[in-house]
């Protein structure tokens, strides 16, 4: 009732003091519309009552109107006096003066039932969601009526709806202050913009603030009381002073910056300008004045002179950006982690995410760093406090920035994020590191490798810089998993130029729309051909000469090279010796290949022909200038046809989830971290080394699984079905990273090893089984051609086939490695070691 008695005699009182300017008003309008005076507008009020609404018509353009006319109709919008017979339905008890404002019948007619209670209030003419967006959604009415029912109302209606449950006097004085607030601001704002893209506009300011500091100078320096002698000084000398100074400013180029990117080089020059022209000031003053003269007061207005001009600067581009950023309806979010890719963070959201995020806190382990604050932030707590603070502060959202984070850690975060209820993005720290600076664009969600990724790793990253930087690279299976990750890790490093080699269109396609968009500076070229095409592979080592060569380009899955074992051999045998060949050819610095855990005591196709290709590049290196180096490394999360995938399908499409064995299990590393592991390896060691990453413990396909679906909001074996398969053919219950004769030797590196065999073979005799192999690969049956690959690795072991007789050696291997899986298999059932 007391809401009621506001509204009406304050429309009252609007409505008499424009009532003597009413017929001023409809005559502008009668003389500038095409149309009637009034609009008429029907909507949707208390109770679903249907109101109608009557306003001036000057909406619309003045462009084609006459300038007697077009200055009153401007002035009628801007004091938003269009709007004055709203006063009307205000006397009449259809509006309020604030509230939520009235929508149109084919809006309201799908409001939601929650949604409804809107219209349980009268509605106001001016809202609560207008006083926070007003500029936001300014114009967004041309975007078309969908676009308004599908991306402004949801947001309306969500803050009209908290207005309703929690309505005040208070409030609505808040409403229209904040109305009131937005609309000054905006319009100094634009008349300040107009006038300062004049070039000109700086220089009548700086002459009214050299002078202020001049004159501020002698009153400082004489507490205000300055003698005559000093003041007939001043009035001979300010004349000169402006000048001088002004001369000083323009020759360094001041006058030329943009002022709204003002920042450290901006106040720099200002500083350096100011110095100069002070000490001219002061020389000439004392060779051609009065010796006797305080000299404290030019030092006085050599501060002043830089506080004032600078300071104009700075104000003017904070006044542009926060009139520019008023408040909206924006995202509450924690960032985990006070280190520097967090601070990068925190500028990055103020400078290009004010519109769509608060920033309110940051969260950090660090004991020393809580109640501490960042740029204004304050560190609240670490990460066991985030169910607590998200309900607190309303959060909506988590960034997670620590770039040294375990799997375990990962985990926690990821299931206080769920407990809190509130989303979680991360920042790819390497990009983040690597260029110094932090995007938007680059968030990403928490992805499983970073669940169940090893330990991290630190790179010598100015070892890896040294070793690309300005050279030219070429990488074949550019358009797979870790081709085009390499590709990718590579460019930003500013490599000379890249070739990029892959057989397949779409994913060489794809990767160099990728490496488009991250710098322009690189000379990226595609070829379409397969790796074991010598005549057109050496077309490419002869035009591009490449220095470093990444041979990523294979068969890899297992099932797949079983049932099409030719291919396999082409592809892995014959493709890697074509390669490696024409790098020792063209005289190729550095050939990096990438190997699989598969090709330690191989019981598949594809990890014998993998091993084929380790021994002879290790072979070829003996006798060529060329440094070869292999990187071997278990599975990799997330690749193409990868298990990870693979049970997301199965899981979107509700079950069941199909696992080998309850036992079954792997090595894994996500993508970047291979791909890290390559180019560190690369640097360092001599030629024929073997390369392994220390992967800590291997990790069960099942455990991989229920992971997944717990992921997924899902419960194993409920919700979503585990089925146990078999092992297929060629697979092995769980992988090796050293075969029987390798050894670990440490390398320089923590979380790098390198292997050294104890039997080597000659290159002259792979070289004649190869070819042999390759020859005749096509006419051979499975049987024959495992017997020819077994001549080569004799390690391997395909379960299922018949060999002929193993030697003793062979013999004595085969039963070392049955023994082993049966133990293995045998602790991870009962616990016996």
């Amino acid at each position: 009732m007391f809401k009621r008695l506001i509204d009406f005699s304050s429309a009252l009182v609007g409505v008499l003091l424009f009532l003597p300017f009413f017929p001023f008003a409809w005559l502008i309008v009668k003389f500038s519309s095409q149309s009637s005076v009034f609009t008429r507008d029907n909507r949707v009020g208390k109770n679903h009552k249907s109101i109608r609404l009557y306003r001036f018509s000057v909406s619309g353009s003045t462009s084609g109107e006459d300038g007697l006319i077009a200055y009153p109709v401007r002035l009628l919008r801007f004091l938003r006096l269009d709007g004055w017979p709203l006063l009307t339905n205000v006397l009449k008890g259809d509006l309020s003066l604030v509230g939520p404002r009235p929508e149109k019948p084919e809006f309201v007619k799908n409001y939601s039932k929650e949604q409804t209670k809107v219209l349980t209030v009268r509605p106001g003419i001016w809202g609560p969601f207008r006083s926070l967006t007003e500029n936001s959604t300014r114009g967004e009415h041309k975007r078309g009526k969908e676009y308004y029912r599908e991306h402004v109302l949801p947001k309306k209606l969500e803050v009209e709806l908290k207005y309703v449950h929690n309505r005040f006097l208070g409030r609505d004085i808040k409403v229209l202050l904040n109305l009131l607030a937005n609309r000054v601001r905006r319009t100094i704002n634009e008349q300040l913009m107009k006038e300062a893209k004049n070039r000109n506009f700086f220089l009548p300011l700086d002459l009214i603030l050299i002078l202020l500091s001049y004159i501020f100078a002698y009153q400082l320096r004489f507490d205000w009381l300055v003698p005559a002698h000093e003041y007939m000084i001043f009035l001979k000398s300010f004349a000169f002073v402006l000048i001088l100074r002004i001369i000083t400013f323009y020759y360094s180029g001041l006058y030329k910056n943009l002022w709204k990117y003002v920042g450290i080089k901006d106040l720099l020059s200002i500083i350096t300008a100011s110095t100069i022209s002070s000490v001219l000031i002061v020389a000439i003053v004392f060779m051609f004045g009065d010796s006797t003269h305080s000299r404290s007061i030019f030092f006085i207005d050599w501060i002043l002179c830089i506080f004032l001009i600078g300071g104009s600067r700075l104000a003017l581009r904070l006044f542009n950006e926060t009139a520019n950023h008023e408040k909206r309806l924006r995202e509450n979010v924690l960032i985990i982690g006070a280190g520097d890719v967090g601070e990068m963070l925190l500028r990055e959201l103020n400078k290009n995410g004010r519109d769509n995020y608060n920033v309110v806190g940051f969260i950090d382990d660090d004991d020393a760093k809580h109640g501490r604050s960042l740029h204004g932030i304050k560190i609240l707590g670490a990460c066991e406090d985030i169910p607590e603070l998200a309900e607190m502060l309303r959060v909506d959202e988590v960034l997670i920035t620590v770039n040294q984070v375990s799997s375990q850690e990962m985990k926690a975060i990821v299931d206080y994020c769920k407990q809190a209820g509130v989303r979680h993005r991360i920042v790819p720290a390497v990009c983040d590191l690597l260029s110094g600076d932090v995007h938007l664009s680059r968030f990403r969600k928490v992805e499983i490798s970073d669940l169940f990724g090893r330990e991290p790793i630190e790179l010598n990253l100015s070892a890896i810089k040294n070793f690309l930087h300005g050279k030219r690279i070429l990488v074949t299976g550019a358009g797979g998993s870790i081709g085009s990750e390499l590709c990718r890790q590579i460019s930003e490093y500013h490599p000379e130029s890249i070739v990029l080699v892959d057989k397949n269109e779409n994913y060489l396609h794809e990767t160099r729309c990728d490496l488009a968009s991250y710098s322009d500076s690189i000379s990226v070229f595609c070829s379409l051909t397969d790796i074991t095409n010598k005549r057109k592979q050496r077309q490419l080592f002869k035009q591009y000469k490449p220095e470093i060569v990444f041979h990523a380009a294979a068969q890899k899955h297992v099932p797949l090279s079983e049932e099409n074992p030719e291919e396999a051999v082409y592809n892995n045998v014959v493709g890697t010796k074509v390669m490696a060949d024409l790098a020792d050819e063209f005289g190729v610095g550095v050939f990096v290949m990438v190997s699989t855990d598969k090709a330690v005591n191989p019981t598949s196709i594809m990890g014998t022909t993998k091993r084929i290709a380790e021994l002879y590049t290790q072979a070829l290196s003996k006798n060529s200038k060329t440094r070869y180096v292999t990187v071997r490394f278990g599975n990799v999360l997330n690749s193409n046809g990868s298990v990870v995938p693979i049970f997301m399908k199965q899981i979107e499409r509700g079950g069941p989830v199909t696992v080998t064995d309850p036992v079954v299990e792997r090595y894994f590393m996500s993508i970047a971290e291979a791909v890290q592991l390559i180019l560190q390896a690369a640097t360092m060691g001599k030629s024929s080394e073997i390369f392994i990453l220390n992967m800590g413990k291997s990790m069960r396909i099942l455990d991989l699984a229920i992971e997944l679906i717990h992921q997924s909001g899902l419960r194993p074996y409920e919700d979503i079905e585990i089925k146990f398969t078999g092992l297929r053919s060629g697979e092995k219950m769980y992988e090796e990273l050293i075969g029987r004769d390798e050894e670990l030797v440490p390398t320089s590196h923590d979380g790098i090893k390198t292997l050294q065999s104890k039997n080597g073979i000659k290159l002259d005799l792979l070289k004649t089984q190869i070819e042999q192999l390759g020859n005749s690969n096509s006419e051979m049956n499975k049987d024959e051609l495992i017997r020819k690959l077994k001549e080569i690795v004799p390690e391997y072991e395909a379960f299922g086939v018949t060999i002929p007789p193993l030697n003793s050696k062979q013999e004595v291997a085969t039963q070392e490695n049955k023994s082993r899986l049966l133990r293995h298999r045998l602790k991870q059932n009962v616990g016996v070691s």
